[in-house]
């Protein structure tokens, strides 16, 4: 039975890879075509580097969360919704594979962008450059070490991961709401789109202001930068806005299950 299920969810969640194609090559074109461009028309100024990696970095964060909206609007808009209403599926497979493909597209993007901004590094920056850069890194007392660069790096990664899933969560169930009126849906969906962002604002704040709180008075008598500290600090961030992403995927999986397929 359970072999059984996930082989369905496995096909939900390739059908909606096969949705997001367009949007993924348009990222891996993006990346190529401006980094190639900055490389031939800028290379004399080595800090020009970070201009295309920016300018891809914010197509890749709004990309997903656009679409969200295509993913689970198209259901209504192709009249595929009842086609899915009759699968032998629950709500938290359907937007369980959505979610995932949607995050699948976020990673692809970014290691696309991550992978091509440190080409671009590597070929703007020769060898001995670099090498000072990081020496200059290393007297400022930052730690330049391989290990501690990739945890941290991996550690904010997985706090933008769970952000952009935080915010696909927000924009399923305000979808949803939206979908139980018959006027007025578009309007319905931005506002309770806003409205549960501001009160889960509010319900995570005072859990980030205790934990916060609590993590300034374990460290305020270190005189220097801890990585340690930092990577502590990232991770409660993103423990709270999993838990804030798990209430909202919770809500809409019980507002499709027991609204939607009524």
């Amino acid at each position: 039975m359970q072999t059984s299920s996930l082989k369905k969810f496995f096909k939900l969640y390739s059908k909606e890879m096969r949705e997001l194609r367009p949007e993924i090559l348009i990222v891996l074109i993006a990346t190529l075509v401006l980094d190639l461009f900055f490389y031939f028309k800028f290379r004399q100024y080595p800090g020009m580097i970070i201009v295309p990696s920016m300018m891809i970095l914010g197509l890749v964060v709004l990309l997903p969360f656009i679409s969200s909206f295509k993913l689970l609007g198209r259901e209504w808009n192709s009249n595929t919704i009842y086609l899915l209403l009759s699968l032998p599926v629950k709500g938290g497979s359907i937007l369980g594979s959505k979610l995932l493909a949607l995050l699948t597209q976020y990673f692809i993007g970014t290691v696309t962008v991550t992978a091509g901004g440190i080409f671009l590094t590597l070929l703007m920056y020769p060898e001995p450059g670099l090498a000072e850069t990081l020496r200059q890194a290393q007297a400022a007392g930052i730690d330049t070490r391989i290990s501690t660069m990739l945890s941290s790096g991996g550690l904010f990664y997985l706090m933008s991961l769970a952000g952009m899933a935080y915010l696909i969560a927000i924009s399923f169930f305000s979808q949803l709401l939206g979908k139980m009126v018959t006027r007025f849906s578009g309007v319905v969906t931005a506002g309770s789109f806003l409205a549960t962002f501001w009160l889960m604002g509010k319900l995570m704040t005072p859990i980030w202001h205790q934990l916060l709180t609590n993590f300034s008075q374990l460290h305020m008598n270190q005189c220097y930068f801890s990585v340690a500290a930092f990577n502590k600090l990232i991770g409660i961030n993103t423990l709270v806005i999993l838990a804030g992403t798990l209430i909202v995927y919770i809500a809409a999986v019980l507002l499709y299950n027991h609204k939607i397929e009524l």
